[in-house]
């Protein structure tokens, strides 16, 4: 700015121009700050503890303003991540593989001999030899999130009590309250990942929060030397250990975290949190990848090995584990136990039908004449339940009805909403 204005200057320019110049460049300046991979983070979750969607308008307006390629991982991954907040989960896993390339994986492994097993019978019976179970997640995929959902009910039945999730908040008294609000995690904004922790609090588990507090980073402990992705790592297995096995050794845990946080072992300048906690547990965790061998938005995307399991007709639509001649589970690599095969989604009047999230909600049609000429977000929850995470969210563009996945037996409350988090219509409902 300094050198435009001495050039500006030494032309004899009248100081108006210098003003129109300087406040030209500074909108300049302004706009590829937005653009910057740290502006984008903030972006996206400015609005996580309110409304959640709010960001998503305006970062569809950048992706033209900033002239975003391929290799602009920032953007897309908080796009999908948004794009997956109201229900779009075509357009997530698109915008996540937007700086992908085609597998380039090897077939050479695949067993000549396989067979497949349901994910969750697999899981079911393996952790009968486990105090830990963890699934992990991507992050941009609600589907994800399935198979922890059906892991409750039958680990319960074997003791489990504990579920830990990444991004529920120190001091939210989820467990007093019994469901989740949006002050509850980021993450747990999706309708997926609430539906997992209201159905968990009804089974008897306790909610864990195990993220690193602000207050650890600076304290003087024996992760104090660490980097700073390790300490976050050592930190959740610490809290996690502190506030469940340090009270009851022999208690049974589910954690549900983000990719590498299950692996087993790191690499020598990284080592992830199931590391650190078989270390503070002296426990060994079934660990159980989903990120792998999942769906993504395009075949060649996909590990060849989902490829041919569905050719040879191993893969349907529901979740699975591999099994080789030895009887052993398939997996990516030795740090984790075994992996899953995920979801194949299918899709009615544009939306997944794994929404029925295992026949806990029937899908329903819901008018929405206000939104037959713009963008409306529709949001669906219990009455009386005003502060909770959306039973169901959606976004309806220039329609006017969509499909609501909703509990049966229940009185329901409507919001319809622009994306300027302006209140359209509000209706109440029951669901026979």
């Amino acid at each position: 700015m300094s050198e435009v204005k001495a050039l500006l200057k030494k032309l004899g320019v009248i100081p108006l121009l210098l003003v129109i110049a300087g406040g030209a460049l500074a909108q300049t300046e302004a706009a590829e700050a937005e653009c910057e991979p740290a502006a984008l983070y903030r972006l996206a979750i400015q609005n996580w503890a309110t409304s959640v969607w709010f960001s998503l308008g305006r970062f569809r307006e950048l992706e033209n303003a900033c002239g975003f390629e391929s290799s602009s991982s920032s953007y897309w991954h908080d796009r999908a991540q948004l794009e997956s907040m109201v229900g779009n989960h075509a357009a997530a896993l698109s915008y996540m593989d937007a700086y992908r390339e085609s597998r380039q994986d090897s077939l050479q492994d695949f067993p000549s001999s396989a067979t497949s097993i349901p994910a969750a019978e697999y899981v079911i019976e393996r952790a009968r030899n486990h105090q830990i179970v963890m699934v992990n997640e991507r992050h941009h995929a609600s589907s994800d999130r399935l198979l922890t959902m059906e892991l409750l009910a039958p680990l319960a039945e074997q003791g489990f009590r504990y579920l830990a999730i990444e991004p529920a908040l120190n001091g939210d008294p989820i467990n007093k309250r019994g469901y989740p609000v949006p002050q509850t995690g980021f993450y747990v904004n999706d309708v997926v990942f609430a539906e997992v922790v209201r159905s968990a609090i009804e089974l008897g588990y306790q909610i864990i929060a195990y993220e690193i507090e602000p207050e650890q980073r600076t304290s003087t402990d024996s992760a104090s030397q660490m980097n700073r992705q390790d300490q976050r790592e050592w930190w959740q297995a610490k809290n996690i250990a502190t506030k469940v096995f340090d009270i009851n050794s022999e208690a049974k845990l589910l954690v549900h975290v983000g990719y590498a946080h299950l692996w087993e072992f790191g690499t020598d300048n990284w080592a992830p949190m199931a590391h650190y906690l078989r270390q503070f547990t002296g426990l060994d965790p079934l660990t159980i990848d989903q990120t792998e061998f999942s769906e993504r938005s395009k075949p060649e995307l996909e590990h060849p090995l989902r490829t041919r399991s569905r050719e040879l007709g191993l893969l349907d639509k529901d979740a699975i584990v591999l099994i080789d001649s030895e009887g052993e589970p398939v997996r990516p690599h030795e740090a984790v136990d075994l992996a899953v095969f995920g979801i194949t989604t299918r899709y009615a009047n544009g939306r997944p039908t794994w929404m029925s999230m295992g026949g806990r909600r029937q899908a329903m049609n819901f008018a929405t004449p206000e939104c037959a000429a713009r963008v409306c977000i529709v949001e669906a929850r219990r009455a009386g339940f005003a502060d909770e995470v959306p039973l169901d969210r959606v976004e309806v563009t220039s329609a006017e009805s969509t499909t609501l996945y909703l509990p049966a037996g229940k009185d329901i409350v409507v919001d319809v909403m622009g994306l300027d988090r302006s209140t359209l219509a509000t209706r109440n409902l029951r669901i026979p």
